[in-house]
């Protein structure tokens, strides 16, 4: 008799036991992940950005017009320029011309810029003597130098090429070979001077100046 009580009560413990055991795994299987301990996590995040290069020169200024005009019968030629030359004793009807033509780096890139015209002072003008000339200055202060580390180009008060007036050239010839495109140092004037002959062609006469950029 004590022998079976013994054993009953060993059931009864051990199903007690079992219960408590099995209600104590529901209620850790209730608590949530928080309660999970002994792994390590370590969670990711990723910022992307794809940054095209671009390389990009603009005429911002890109018309020079100084208008209808004629050499008076005194002189032997005219000669206009873009930095307010007009002679009257020379020149009759021509506009004057205050402002060159303007070059923008609007890109984000350095470049070397090469510029031409499609005619000379011969074809454009003709007659005896014409002149057609450029001259390059910097617009903003160290726009034009020479290359320099990184992205940078050197700090040049005036452009390296082309800093008196020069005959246009119908082949491609570099004027700046560090344009930089920072917004208060990417822009340069290429100022302009005819001399027009009295024995001249006459008419509408036109010349086109190509700007050509190379990344560097």
């Amino acid at each position: 008799m004590g022998e079976d009580l013994s054993n009953k009560t060993l059931a009864i413990l051990l199903g007690i036991s079992i219960v408590i055991s099995l209600g104590g795994l529901m209620i850790f299987m209730t608590q949530g992940g928080e309660q999970v301990t002994g792994a390590a996590i370590s969670p990711v995040a990723l910022a992307r950005i794809n940054i095209t290069a671009r390389a990009s020169i603009n005429w911002t200024v890109n018309t020079v017009d100084w208008g209808t005009g004629f050499v008076n019968e005194t002189a032997t030629y005219c000669q206009l320029d873009t930095e307010g030359e007009n002679d009257p004793a020379n020149c009759s009807g021509f506009t004057t011309v205050n402002e060159g033509l303007r070059l923008e780096n609007d890109g984000n890139r350095r470049v070397a810029v090469n510029l031409s015209s499609n005619v000379s002072a011969a074809e454009f003008l003709g007659g005896t003597g014409p002149l057609f000339q450029w001259k390059l200055a910097n617009n903003e202060t160290d726009a034009c130098g020479d290359p320099g580390p990184g992205s940078t180009c050197t700090q040049n008060a005036s452009l390296p090429n082309y800093q008196s007036y020069t005959d246009v050239s119908t082949v491609s010839v570099e004027i700046c070979p560090c344009f930089f495109f920072g917004n208060d140092n990417d822009t340069i004037n290429t100022e302009l001077l005819v001399r027009v002959p009295t024995d001249s062609f006459t008419g509408v006469r036109e010349a086109t100046l190509t700007a050509v950029a190379t990344v560097i």
